[in-house]
């Protein structure tokens, strides 16, 4: 049988700890949650830039009610000031460190 997730990552931090190469294994645990909020704010971004094309088309419907042409253009500038509040994802890691 072979060994679990866990029992593996165990394996892995043992053998840093015995090694004394904890500035290594720091080192790759910072790189394992860059990528993983980066992939986070990639899907993020698509989202929002998704939603800002669906604003902007029902924008464009001829007869929409007030009140929900100007609701439309809220949500259509928090999305784009979603878009343009990213955070770096390096200023994320650091913060931890």
């Amino acid at each position: 049988m072979g060994l679990t997730t866990v029992e593996r990552a165990a394996l892995v931090v043992e053998s840093f700890k015995r090694s004394g190469a904890r500035q290594e294994l720091r080192a790759l645990i910072m790189s394992a949650i860059r990528d993983a909020v980066e992939d986070e704010r990639r899907g993020v971004q698509t989202t929002l830039r998704l939603c800002i094309q669906v604003f902007d088309g029902a924008l464009g419907v001829p007869g929409l009610q007030a009140d929900l042409r100007a609701t439309m253009r809220a949500c259509r500038g928090l999305c784009l000031s979603g878009l343009a509040q990213e955070e770096p994802v390096g200023s994320l890691c650091e913060a931890e460190q």
